[in-house]
């Protein structure tokens, strides 16, 4: 029952974020914030949900990389996507999360050498409640469908940008664009 309850809990505060964001009517404090440090933050709280498991998280994240952002809203981007990561990635495996900054945007990148996704399924992992299939799934019963929706949205809600490279068996690399703040 506390499973179940802690699912659905899950699910109304994301349908909640999603409808408020369609709306314009989420609470949102722009501020100028250091991106570096916040992904540190989100790597070590990752880390250590993740304690345990046989997969290991990389670093390459320079220092000092300032946006214009909702701290909270970021944080939910990069949580979305490393624990996508872990949840699809191989016992034993790699990820890699970067960040640095070029052409005036900072560019976040999250690599795996996962299960991937199909080229037939990439153009839809951005819906909602979309989900691959059933060896994607098997083992995430948390999983609603709505992480990568959420991503895309606040990456457009930044004046960023989300991509996806990836191939079936052999991981997937999440890449996300905004613009650095000015000095």
């Amino acid at each position: 029952i506390k499973r179940q309850s802690d699912k659905m809990a899950k699910l109304i505060t994301e349908l909640l974020t999603i409808s408020r964001m369609d709306r314009n009517t989420l609470k949102t404090n722009f501020e100028k914030i250091d991106l570096s440090e916040l992904l540190g933050f989100v790597c070590d709280e990752q880390e250590e949900i993740n304690r345990g498991g046989s997969i290991t998280l990389h670093r390459n994240i320079s220092e000092g990389i300032f946006v214009l952002a909702d701290r909270y809203m970021l944080a939910r981007l990069a949580i979305n996507l490393i624990s996508n990561a872990y949840t699809y990635g191989r016992d034993g495996g790699n990820i890699t999360v970067s960040l640095t900054v070029s052409g005036g945007c900072a560019t976040l990148e999250v690599a795996d050498d996962g299960i991937g996704i199909s080229a037939e399924d990439i153009p839809r992992i951005w819906e909602r409640f979309y989900r691959v299939d059933a060896s994607r799934t098997a083992t995430d019963k948390q999983n609603m469908g709505l992480g990568l929706s959420i991503v895309s949205q606040v990456a457009a809600f930044h004046g960023g940008d989300v991509q996806v490279e990836s191939e079936k068996d052999k991981g997937s690399k999440f890449t996300f664009k905004m613009p650095i703040a000015d000095k």
